[in-house]
């Protein structure tokens, strides 16, 4: 997967949620999580679109849930 990509996903599902207070940095540990977060979901859906499952991550990340 691209990771570059997946950054301006999660930005931009970020902007969204109106959450711009919670701007990743690429290189910083929360976005770690967040990518293979992504890259876990998606291998086990594999159909799955990658925006949904970004959003998914995203909305997990933001409201703290324990399955993220």
């Amino acid at each position: 997967m691209n990771k570059r990509l997946i950054y301006k996903m999660v930005q931009n599902c970020l902007k969204q949620y109106n959450e711009e207070s919670h701007s990743i940095l690429f290189e910083s540990r929360e976005f770690a999580e967040i990518f293979n977060k992504v890259i876990e979901e998606k291998n086990k859906e594999a159909d799955s679109e990658l925006h949904e499952i970004v959003k998914d991550v995203i909305y997990g990340y933001i409201t703290g849930s324990p399955y993220f």
